[in-house]
């Protein structure tokens, strides 16, 4: 499979579902266009300070499939989840808690472009989004 650089370490595949991008190899621009450019900056800054991470990874044969943009055939689909309209992902960070990266984000989320992140002693995982908000705060939603 060809993969896609969208920044110097994140690709298009780390995004899109797998049957969704493989509909449109040789298409890839297609796909391009539904992602938000804000989200991909932002984890690519996240990635800079953080190292490896993990959004999707069924290109290598991984399990994670739904943790960048979300279709109606997803059982995590909702219509109004900021994943739906590719502006939300769900990372897993190799050296990093999920904690340690929620103190990244609630320190600096203007200069990362992040306006919302899911937080809670049950989440495992990192989810940030770069939806329209109109608080003067970091949104915060706890699952």
């Amino acid at each position: 499979m060809n993969r896609i650089k969208l920044t110097s370490n994140l690709f298009l595949d780390e995004y899109i579902p797998k049957d969704l991008y493989l509909k449109y190899v040789g298409r890839e621009h297609i796909l391009i266009g539904l992602l938000d450019k804000r989200l991909i900056t932002a984890d690519q800054s996240l990635r800079n300070y953080f190292g490896a991470v993990t959004i999707n990874n069924w290109w290598n044969e991984g399990e994670r499939n739904w943790s960048g943009l979300r279709t109606p055939d997803s059982s995590y689909y909702s219509p109004t989840s900021q994943h739906t309209f590719g502006r939300a992902s769900d990372k897993l960070f190799k050296d990093a808690t999920p904690q340690e990266v929620w103190m990244r984000i609630e320190n600096h989320w203007k200069e990362l472009g992040i306006s919302c992140i899911e937080k809670g002693s049950k989440v495992t995982w990192t989810h940030s989004d770069v939806r329209y908000w109109r608080g003067k705060d970091l949104l915060i939603v706890r699952p």
